[in-house]
């Protein structure tokens, strides 16, 4: 009763807070009126591949943000950073930034880009840029895999390549980062792209005519369709799984547990009930009806019989003991059922969320830092991702994540209906 009462309260305060969040959104484009970006800093480009990076950051950056600067100037890459906030010493980033600009509050992560990429228009640096990278600061930096994911996403001959994939809604990639070819930058539909985008803080609004449309309009402008891809894709991910079986080991301990939202979870069960029609069947048409007698009949150790779960090994022995004739199994039919399971799971949501542990394994240095406040990770998530950090990151990556805990139950009133539907 209680979680009805939330929904039906959820439900009524919807129209308040839609025109609460829109009227927020206009009051801020009002004030920005007229205000200009403020170029603090720039160095001459001269041809090099191309950060461009989204702040919103207050004073200083924080600290991974300048391990991500520092190996973007060793891979010799030219960073534009645009910065939403004001930091107190804007020249203290020369030798890490090379062009250095803050805007007026508004807009989100795309007014940043926006702003970074009419610059680049306006500089003609897209006729000579041979490829650029757009990032911005919703994500934490690990240092430890920088260096050699800037360089796959900077010297691919992929002409868009993103870093993971998102299935909700409709298949796209996650614009928090996108490297593209030259031959994307001087697209004409590109460029009308961000000249003509209309800025706003409604989030709804900034997915869809933001990182949905991007997607589209980079989808038109690539050469053939498999120039649009993902680096971290799930068709990489499938083909891991079948060459690694340390991977199929480290998803088991590590899938995300989270029951806070309703994109599936890998489990035991979800295993045995991919199985189940398909290759487990009862042994007779009456083994179902007889099923309550045997519950019934069986003793209380029985009843509780459980298995711990940590591996491959102990994942088929589960399965195994799932089953009255103890005949030869297929190992191999067995291996692909659980394979399949874990794609399938890889693929829910957005994968950045979903997978944050595994996507780290693999090799991606980039934690989503609304992952606790969205709800996608929980307590056991965040200690399965910060185990595979260094200490001191992990220790800045648990602080940011912990001063955001799930919207859901922190806010109340309008901002929680506000938030449960996905406006803030």
């Amino acid at each position: 009763m209680s979680r009805l009462w939330r929904y039906l309260r959820t439900g009524s305060l919807y129209p308040i807070a839609r025109m609460i969040v829109t009227a927020q959104s206009e009051l801020r484009r009002v004030r920005t009126l007229g205000q200009k970006p403020n170029v603090h800093f720039e160095e001459p480009y001269d041809g090099r591949r191309m950060m461009l990076l989204a702040l919103y950051q207050k004073g200083v950056l924080r600290p991974d943000a300048i391990r991500l600067l520092r190996a973007a100037q060793a891979e010799g890459l030219y960073v534009l950073a645009v910065n939403t906030l004001k930091l107190r010493d804007p020249q203290a980033l020369k030798g890490l930034v090379d062009c250095y600009i803050e805007r007026p509050n508004f807009g989100r992560d795309f007014g940043s880009y926006k702003t970074g990429f009419l610059h680049v228009f306006r500089k003609g640096w897209h006729e000579t840029c041979p490829r650029l990278l757009m990032i911005n600061d919703s994500i934490f930096f690990s240092e430890e895999r920088m260096p050699k994911f800037l360089n796959d996403m900077t010297t691919s001959e992929i002409e868009v390549l993103g870093s993971t994939e998102n299935y909700e809604i409709e298949y796209h990639l996650g614009s928090f980062c996108i490297a593209m070819a030259q031959s994307v930058l001087k697209k004409p539909l590109f460029q009308k792209y961000w000249r003509k985008y209309r800025l706003t803080d409604v989030r709804p609004s900034v997915i869809k005519r933001g990182e949905m449309k991007l997607s589209k309009t980079l989808k038109r402008c690539v050469s053939a369709p498999n120039q649009f891809h993902s680096l971290y894709s799930s068709a990489r991910f499938l083909r891991r799984l079948n060459e690694e079986p340390e991977l199929v080991n480290f998803v088991i301990k590590n899938s995300r547990t989270s029951n806070l939202t309703g994109w599936e979870r890998f489990s035991a069960k979800n295993v045995i009930t991919f199985m189940s029609g398909r290759f487990i069947a009862p042994l007779n048409v009456s083994a179902a009806s007889q099923e309550a007698e045997v519950r019934i009949n069986a003793s209380l150790p029985e009843l509780n019989e459980e298995q711990f779960i940590q591996d491959i090994d102990s994942l088929k022995g589960y399965v195994g003991r799932h089953l009255q004739d103890k005949g030869d199994i297929d190992q191999i039919l067995l291996d692909d059922s659980i394979i399949s399971v874990m794609s399938e799971v890889f693929m829910s949501g957005s994968q950045i969320h979903q997978n944050a542990a595994t996507l780290l394994y693999l090799g991606l240095p980039i934690i989503k830092l609304d992952g606790m406040y969205r709800g996608m990770f929980n307590i056991y998530d965040m200690q399965r991702i910060t185990h595979l950090l260094k200490a001191e990151e992990a220790a800045e990556l648990e602080r940011l994540l912990m001063e955001r805990p799930y919207g859901g139950v922190t806010l109340v009133g309008w901002k929680r209906a506000a938030f449960m539907v996905g406006l803030i």
